[in-house]
C-alpha cells in the first residue's frame, strides 16, 4: 500500500484527521502531506494538522489543537456528558489569565478566564463526539462554572444540568462542595442546590 493510501485511510478512521506526530509515529515522511495538499485531497487547517478536503474533520479537537492552555468548559463541556438539553451554539473554553491565543479573535468562542491555581481543578481527557481526544473539565466542576456565571447562562440550562445530574447514578457531591470551596463559591453552590433541588 503507498504512504498517500495509508495516509488517508489513518485519516478515515481517525474523524478525517492526522497531525504531524501521528503522521510520525507512523514513520511517514511528512512529504506525503505536502503532495496531498498539492493534490488537493487534504488541507492544512493549522500548523500540524490537516483534515480531508471538504470533510469536518472534528470541530472540537481541531479548535484547541497543540494548544494546552485551552479546556472545553461550561455548556459545551456539559453537552458532551449528556447534562446540556441541545448542542451549545458556543465553544465554551476556559483559560489561563494570561492567554493571548488565536482563540480571543474567533467569534464562535466564547472565553473564560481563571488563574492558574484554578485552571486545572477538574481537568480531565476525553473522546470528543468525533472520537478524539481533548480537554474538558468534568461534571462537578462545570457545575460549579455555571453556578459562578449565572448572570450570563440562562437559568433553564443550569436547572437542567442540575436535575440530570441527579438522575445520573455516579454523582458526586462531595467532590462538587470540595471543588466549590477550592473556587471560592462554596456558599453560592450551597444555596442554588437549596433552592433548586
Amino acid at each position: 500500500m503507498s504512504y498517500e493510501n495509508i495516509v488517508l485511510n489513518y485519516m478515515k478512521k481517525n474523524s478525517y484527521t492526522i497531525t504531524i506526530e501521528e503522521l510520525n509515529t507512523l514513520n511517514i515522511p511528512s512529504v506525503i502531506l505536502t503532495r496531498l495538499v498539492e493534490k488537493g485531497i487534504i488541507e492544512r487547517i493549522k500548523t500540524g494538522l490537516y483534515v480531508i478536503r471538504d470533510s469536518f474533520g472534528d470541530e472540537y479537537f481541531n479548535l484547541t489543537y497543540h494548544n494546552k492552555n485551552t479546556i472545553y468548559s461550561h455548556l459545551t463541556s456539559l453537552f458532551f456528558f449528556d447534562l446540556c438539553e441541545k448542542v451549545p451554539l458556543e465553544y465554551d473554553v476556559t483559560v489561563k489569565y494570561n492567554y493571548c491565543g488565536n482563540l480571543r479573535e474567533n467569534d464562535k468562542v466564547k472565553l473564560y478566564y481563571v488563574s492558574d491555581d484554578d485552571f486545572e481543578i477538574g481537568l480531565i481527557k476525553i473522546k470528543s463526539p468525533q472520537g478524539r481526544i481533548i480537554q474538558c473539565y468534568d461534571v462537578e466542576r462545570c457545575l460549579c462554572d455555571l453556578i459562578k456565571h449565572r448572570k450570563e447562562i440562562y437559568l433553564e440550562y443550569l436547572k437542567y444540568a442540575f436535575n440530570e445530574y441527579y438522575k445520573v447514578q455516579k454523582k458526586d457531591v462531595k467532590k462538587l462542595y470540595n471543588y466549590a470551596k477550592k473556587l471560592g463559591i462554596y456558599k453560592e453552590v450551597k444555596e442554588f442546590m437549596e433552592v433548586f433541588l
